[in-house]
């Protein structure tokens, strides 16, 4: 006996169906919510549902006012790449933009504090940026530095400079490793308004240390990230036995 196909699922393959039958390219608009339900005799709430499953697949993405449209292929970081988003971006002919919300002195928590070995008290940088990729919005991002190593900070504009391109130009910071927590989270409010998603949407929560050169922690950061746009991997390697 053949089972029958959920009506969420239907939704999806149709509209599938419609991007590769009409040769639709990323950034092209699909029709409104109320012509695809008359195309194809589907509830709101079923078309919806399958709208909403396919931009967890990163497969669409929605402007809020202004519809839906198809989205490019995910942008794929490696956890083990130490190059930040701006290059791991521009290697795939991707575009990042970023755009500053905060840059200011702080001081130190205990919590930040134990993760970068300064004390309580201590001055830092703080940067948080919203960086878009292709003009999308898909990550929120707060940097911690050592305001006494890294004097003049803000004399230089980070929605147009690389962080680490300024880092290691400037103050002759190169990047080794990191640490790196990675886990699954919904965005707040705040977060929500930045990222022009809903909140309590899924996103992918990222904190963690970059060490340099010198083996020093020059960078606490936490970020989250919108997984319908950005794919975290981590790439294996088998070590060669030994003859």
């Amino acid at each position: 006996m053949k089972l029958s196909q959920k009506p969420r699922d239907e939704a999806m393959e149709k509209i599938e169906n419609y991007i590769i039958s009409n040769r639709l390219q990323a950034g092209d608009k699909l029709p409104s919510e109320r012509m695809m339900c008359e195309m194809w005799d589907f509830n709101r709430s079923t078309l919806r549902s399958a709208i909403r499953q396919l931009i967890s697949q990163g497969k669409i993405y929605n402007k809020n006012g202004s519809g839906t449209y198809v989205a490019r292929e995910k942008l794929v970081r490696n956890l083990q790449d130490v190059r930040g988003l701006y290059q791991t971006a521009a290697d795939m002919g991707r575009e990042i933009t970023s755009r500053v919300l905060e840059l200011s002195i702080c001081e130190t928590s205990k919590h930040i504090g134990r993760k970068m070995k300064l004390p309580l008290g201590h001055k830092l940088w703080r940067l948080e940026r919203v960086r878009s990729l292709d003009g999308i919005p898909v990550t929120l991002s707060q940097i911690y530095l050592d305001a006494e190593r890294f004097p003049d900070v803000d004399q230089y504009d980070f929605a147009k400079e690389s962080l680490y391109g300024v880092l290691r130009k400037r103050y002759g910071v190169e990047v080794k490793s990191g640490n790196e927590n990675l886990s699954i989270s919904t965005c707040d409010e705040k977060e929500a308004e930045y990222l022009m998603v809903k909140a309590g949407d899924p996103v992918l929560y990222q904190s963690g240390i970059t060490i340099d050169h010198q083996n020093m922690v020059f960078e606490c950061f936490k970020e989250v990230t919108l997984a319908q746009y950005i794919c975290l991997a981590s790439e294996l390697t088998r070590k060669q036995p030994v003859s």
